[in-house]
C-alpha cells in the first residue's frame, strides 16, 4: 500500500495532507484508504482517489480544485463543492492533517 511520506508541516497554514497513519490502494477505479491507528477503512470512488494521490504532499485547496477541473473536465463550481464534502467526510476519519487556519466549510 502506498503512505504518506511526509506530514502537513509545510510553510501554507492552508496545505492539506494526509496523516501519516493512512496508507491507500487503487483497486480498479476505486481506492481503498486504511488508517492504521484507528483501523478504519474507507472505499473511494476515482474522484476520492484522485485526491487521496494528490494529498500524498500537502497541497492547499484551490491546487485541488484546479486539478479536479483539469482532471475531470468539471465546472469549477461543482469542483469545489464536492472537494469540501469529499474533504469533510475523510477529515471526520481522522485521514487528513491540514494547517490551523483552513476553512473547508463551504
Amino acid at each position: 500500500m502506498s503512505n504518506a511520506e511526509l506530514s502537513c508541516a509545510t510553510d501554507g497554514d492552508n496545505d492539506i495532507c494526509l496523516s501519516d497513519q493512512v496508507r491507500h490502494r487503487a483497486v480498479g477505479d476505486d481506492g481503498i484508504v486504511v488508517h492504521l491507528r484507528n483501523g478504519r477503512v474507507i472505499v473511494v470512488n476515482e474522484v476520492g482517489l484522485y485526491i487521496i494521490q494528490l494529498l500524498q504532499k500537502p497541497k492547499n485547496r484551490r491546487f485541488l480544485i484546479r486539478s479536479i477541473i483539469s482532471e475531470f473536465d468539471v465546472a469549477a463550481d461543482q469542483a469545489e463543492l464536492d472537494l469540501v464534502k469529499f474533504l469533510n467526510s475523510i477529515g471526520q476519519e481522522d485521514i487528513l492533517e491540514r494547517g490551523e487556519s483552513i476553512d473547508l466549510k463551504y
